[in-house]
């Protein structure tokens, strides 16, 4: 799985409150715009990006939220394992050949995370979140671009870390 589509996985949890977040910023730099040293049409343009980043962080907690419908109750508790921190201390177990239940084996979890990867990874970008997209419209944002430079110069990630 490419490494923005896991930035902004990790960045998922706080995606939740960032319409109310970031329309709060906008309002207040709005009334408070006679503090500007900038001048106006500054402000403006500031305020326009403002607005534009808002949408795009929006629309990305709408893919993913759609994203993580499609898939099965399985495939989401390993998604969240992995990438939103909850429910670390699940245990994973299957039906053996003699019906009992047996642990997951770390090398099963691994082989699912790395197919689920592929698989929402490829739901995401069929959805429209390509790189290009990603690096014009989301890089800029300060925790999603930071939890992908932490990602390309190939450092763990722990969900728990960015909330």
């Amino acid at each position: 799985m490419e490494n923005y589509i896991k930035a902004v996985l990790y960045a998922y949890p706080m995606l939740k409150t960032v319409g109310e977040d970031y329309a709060e910023h906008i309002k207040n730099k709005a009334v408070l715009s006679y503090y500007t040293p900038n001048g106006t049409e500054r402000l403006a343009e500031y305020l326009a990006e403002e607005i534009l980043r808002k949408n795009c962080l929006l629309w990305l907690r709408d893919v993913i939220e759609k994203t993580l419908a499609k898939l099965s109750d399985l495939e989401r508790l390993l998604i969240e394992m992995r990438y939103f921190g909850k429910r670390r201390n699940a245990v994973l177990t299957y039906r053996g050949k003699d019906g009992v239940e047996k642990p997951w084996s770390e090398r099963k979890y691994f082989r699912y995370q790395q197919r689920l990867g592929e698989k929402i990874g490829g739901m995401l970008t069929i959805a429209g979140l390509s790189k290009a997209w990603f690096e014009n419209n989301l890089l800029g944002v300060e925790l999603i671009g930071k939890i992908y430079r932490y990602l390309e110069a190939g450092k763990p990630v722990l969900a728990e870390k960015w909330s």
